[in-house]
């Protein structure tokens, strides 16, 4: 029994080392828990397919303010994975504009955070345009935290 005790110890200690990363003690938010992803990541679109050639051109874009989404409670809670494609024009001071969702998986789960995010965002006032139109950004809500990609 004696020597069976540190085996047993030093597999479990081993099991422990080998779960991912979202799923290790401390690695969840705090207060949520851990991420219990319920199903896989969704393959995501090629973003760049989705811009025309004159999306979102005649000035440079520098963000002032851009905080990313916060991962819904609900999606976390029941281990929801996806991505939001989301539209938006800028304006000549800077400021965002109908922020739409041009595409998404699965779609409304995380369709209200990004887009509120995205009206949120402040660039730098344009040079030499009134408004840049079509431009376009993903977030990939993944493994309970979000990505710009």
């Amino acid at each position: 029994m004696k020597r069976a005790l540190p085996l047993i110890l030093g597999l479990c200690l081993t099991a422990c080392a080998s779960l991912p990363a979202g799923l290790m003690p401390g690695a969840a938010d705090a207060g949520r828990g851990p991420f219990m992803p319920t199903d896989d990541y969704p393959t995501p679109p090629n973003v760049e397919n989705m811009i025309g050639p004159e999306d979102c051109r005649g000035s440079t874009l520098a963000a002032i303010q851009y905080d990313l989404p916060d991962y819904p409670a609900g999606a976390y809670s029941h281990g929801r994975q996806g991505w939001v494609v989301v539209r938006f024009h800028v304006y000549a001071d800077g400021s965002v504009h109908r922020a739409d969702v041009a595409r998404a998986v699965p779609n409304g789960v995380f369709n209200r955070a990004a887009t509120r995010a995205v009206s949120n965002w402040q660039f730098r006032p344009l040079d030499g345009a009134d408004v840049l139109t079509n431009c376009v950004v993903m977030f990939e809500f993944r493994a309970g935290e979000v990505r710009i990609r």
